[in-house]
């Protein structure tokens, strides 16, 4: 997808996301994030890299080929997020924090 179809994409989902936005400076906004992430994977160590809401990029370096043929070069695999249920995730932030609040210890030490 290019940027003026994200856009078009967003305004569907949500037509009030981008509200005052001018069509223009909403395409320079996302080609300059979608620039961010790219430079930032580019840059980035062997290993792995985690972006808030996009997901985890996989980097490693791979040897292709074999005796002098043999040249190293970047390999990055993406792994998009889990989907939050905004629903499921409103409930379960209750359920969270008593978990951790140290009474199931309690009970099993009486």
């Amino acid at each position: 997808m290019k940027p003026p179809e994200l856009i078009a994409a967003l305004k569907a989902k949500n037509p009030k996301i981008l509200d005052d936005v001018p069509e223009k400076k909403a395409e320079q906004i996302l080609r300059a994030a979608l620039t961010l992430i790219r430079e930032t994977v580019e840059a980035a160590p062997k290993g792995d890299l985690a972006i808030g809401m996009l997901g985890r990029f996989k980097i490693n370096e791979v040897t292709k080929g074999e005796g002098s043929e043999a040249t190293q070069t970047r390999r990055v695999v993406f792994i998009p997020a889990k989907p939050v249920d905004k629903d499921a995730a409103g409930e379960g932030k209750g359920e969270g924090k008593g978990k951790g609040d140290g009474k199931a210890k309690g009970k099993a030490g009486a």
